[in-house]
């Protein structure tokens, strides 16, 4: 794979991070004037020590945790990516033992303090907003998810931040930073994998302590990392089984109180243990109420797991094109590099403008939930003040574009690392290439965490009633295009769009409208990706000329599938 600094070779990822994203308004709202600063002179706690107290000296901030987390995943952790593949995991009675090139690069990781950026700087986390969270996945991934999801995974605990007590946060979160707990969400069970409401697992309370009994599957390193500490935040049925979801709590779970009973053997991600965990009468440590572990806890735990599959699918689609640009330039036939093959240098040229789209976009979803997250921090926020209301729209706005996210940037995904392989021939169905890899690594990508078609259902009720005459999802559109000088074909993609919408919502038949809401969100996903692109050519300073090559493609590839997805609806109407 190629090596260097990923952060620092890439020029359309820089160009987002120094020109395009807007960082005097991200800064300012994460950093609640700079509180965590001003906490520090008062109390000298180290873990403040970092906090900024300007804009500039964030945005510095950042700038150094991307560079070193480009270094570590480019120099190191590309270079062991393919034989921590091949090499695998093993499993033998209850134990899962991970490659030690794989433990020794996310000891590295850990070293650089690039684990916890999930967690807020009180409980000794980086303490960074969504956007810089997507780039820093963005450039794990871009090396390998085995090792990424190994390291990343500790950041779906920052849930806790959001629901546990003040008691269980300082005593967890702490604690599972400091001793590299890997993290998993225990919602999926053999029989149960996305009906969550009627899981079985069960607990039990006697006296003040709770006792789980079931088994979870699907349980992404539940095991911890060759002898570290691991825990499950295990959903668990408290009231009775006919009390659907609303009967379901939340637990933390602790590897040392469950066995693991196996490992799946997978296509892809193959040195990430994916295991099937047994608890009988496993110690629990209720999060919350009562009753709200799926309706509030597991739900708010899914923008970050989508946020985080988007740059997944922006990191693989990255690298698949690199090595396929790199392979076109070197590989000679017909005495010139096929990369001046007309057939070829088109698929080079799509896969380099679709990325540019998916990072837009991963970084627009990122941003969305930056521009609402800050309100749990200030509970005596009057809701009827404007600051209320723009967290209050941001937030709807949010829970669209997360789903459109992880759709897009997924299925993209897939899609730009089958045409890399295509560029490399058969030379890329051999195991001697990373394209191997990357090809069975993304495949995951449009599964966990929600299928496309999950996500499909997530987003087609906020795109549908938000387009109507006062609706946030129409708003949004206007706003992000206010000020932009729309290409014809953007232009006719918007009101191809509308009319999709209208005629889908035309159709009366339940059936035949959840048939077509794939449609429907293909859409809206092809006109904000474009709207976010031309944003981007803009406010780019060194780029201007590329941005609008990228568009002029974009556009006309979009309007040519939105009209097709027009004729099909109207044709079902």
């Amino acid at each position: 794979m190629i090596k260097g600094n990923y952060f620092q070779t890439n020029p359309d990822f820089k160009e987002h991070f120094h020109d395009l994203i807007d960082w005097n308004e991200i800064v300012n709202i994460y950093e609640h004037g700079f509180a965590d600063a001003k906490e520090y002179e008062k109390t000298k706690n180290h873990r403040l020590e970092m906090a900024p107290t300007n804009v500039e000296e964030a945005v510095a901030f950042y700038e150094e945790i991307l560079n070193s987390c480009g270094e570590i995943s480019g120099e190191y952790v590309s270079q062991v990516a393919q034989d921590v593949d091949h090499e695998g995991l093993k499993y033998a009675n209850g134990v899962v033992t991970h490659p030690q090139a794989m433990v020794d690069v996310i000891h590295k990781y850990h070293e650089a303090g690039l684990g916890p950026a999930g967690f807020k700087r009180k409980y000794g986390g980086l303490g960074v907003p969504n956007v810089v969270k997507a780039m820093i996945a963005e450039l794990m991934y871009r090396s390998d998810s085995s090792i990424t999801i190994a390291v990343g995974s500790m950041g779906l605990a920052s849930i806790l931040e959001r629901c546990a007590t003040d008691e269980m946060k300082e005593e967890w979160i702490p604690k599972l930073i400091s001793n590299h707990y890997t993290v998993t969400m225990g919602l999926s069970e053999p029989d149960f994998g996305s009906d969550l409401p009627n899981i079985t697992t069960k607990a039990v309370k006697k006296g003040d302590e709770w006792f789980l009994t079931g088994t979870k599957r699907f349980q992404t390193v539940a095991c911890g990392l060759n002898g570290e500490p691991g825990m499950t935040l295990t959903l668990a049925r408290t009231g009775a089984q006919e009390s659907g979801a609303r009967g379901l709590s939340f637990f933390i779970v602790e590897n040392k109180d469950y066995e693991v009973s196996g490992i799946e053997k997978k296509l892809g991600i193959k040195a990430s243990a994916t295991c099937e965990v047994v608890f009988e009468n496993s110690k629990g440590y209720l999060v919350g109420k009562e009753g709200f572990g799926l309706v509030k806890y597991v739900m708010g735990m899914l923008n970050g797991a989508r946020l985080s599959v988007s740059s997944q699918g922006t990191g693989i689609a990255t690298t698949a094109y690199e090595e396929a640009k790199k392979y076109a330039e070197e590989r000679i036939q017909f005495q010139k590099p096929i990369n001046t093959i007309p057939a070829v240098k088109r698929m080079l040229d799509r896969m380099e403008r679709e990325i540019a789209g998916m990072r837009c976009l991963m970084v627009e979803a990122a941003y969305s939930v930056d521009k609402y997250y800050w309100t749990e921090d200030l509970k005596d926020l009057d809701p009827a003040s404007p600051k209320a209301k723009d967290a209050k729209f941001w937030e709807k706005v949010a829970n669209t574009l997360t789903p459109i996210s992880k759709y897009y940037n997924s299925e993209m995904c897939n899609d730009l690392v089958y045409d890399a392989l295509q560029v490399f021939g058969g030379a890329g169905y051999t195991e001697d290439y990373d394209l191997s890899r990357l090809y069975r690594d993304a495949r995951i990508t449009n599964i966990y965490d929600g299928t496309t078609q999950i996500q499909v259902n997530a987003a087609i009720g906020g795109i549908t009633s938000g387009m109507s005459p006062t609706g946030i999802f129409r708003q949004y559109l206007d706003q992000r295009s206010e000020g932009l000088s729309f290409e014809k074909n953007l232009s006719e993609t918007r009101k191809v769009f509308e009319e999709i919408v209208e005629s889908w919502k035309k159709i009366t038949d339940t059936t035949i409208r959840e048939k077509f809401a794939f449609e429907v969100v293909e859409s809206s996903a092809r006109l904000v990706v474009g709207i976010l692109m031309e944003r981007a050519k803009s406010k780019s300073k060194t780029r201007k000329d590329l941005r609008k090559i990228w568009c002029q493609g974009f556009h006309a590839d979009s309007l040519a599938i939105v009209t097709g997805n027009l004729i099909r609806i109207q044709n079902a109407v």
